[in-house]
């Protein structure tokens, strides 16, 4: 099962610091576990999870494809987190808002490079 700590410290360190086999890894624990679940807006999260993968293997990276992707995650994330009544609603709320966070640094930092 992966863990919420680890993954929301991969996101703050920087999701380019992840290898790509890493992130992959931590996609399919996260696949995995979700899979057991029984709730609203999980097989959305699940799908596009599933998608980030698919454009993580791809021959040509395209990295405004996998932060809008992210941003989603992060969204959907929040929005099951706010939906839980378990004891990792905290940490699953604090996993989408990293997660968007990290798509919003994404985009200033290209942004910043265009300019």
């Amino acid at each position: 099962m992966p863990q919420f700590d680890a993954t929301i410290k991969h996101i703050k360190d920087g999701v380019k610091s992840f290898t790509i086999s890493a992130a992959v890894k931590n996609i399919e624990g996260w696949e995995a576990t979700l899979a057991k679940l029984d709730a609203p807006g999980v097989k959305t999260i699940v799908r596009d999870l599933e998608s980030l993968k698919k454009h993580l293997h791809a021959d040509t990276i395209d990295g405004a494809a996998i932060q809008k992707l992210v941003a989603k995650l992060g969204h959907e994330t929040v929005t099951l987190a706010g939906k839980a009544d378990s004891k990792n609603a905290e940490k699953v709320k604090a996993l989408g808002e990293a997660l968007t966070s990290a798509a919003s640094e994404g985009a200033h930092e290209d942004h910043a490079a265009k300019a």
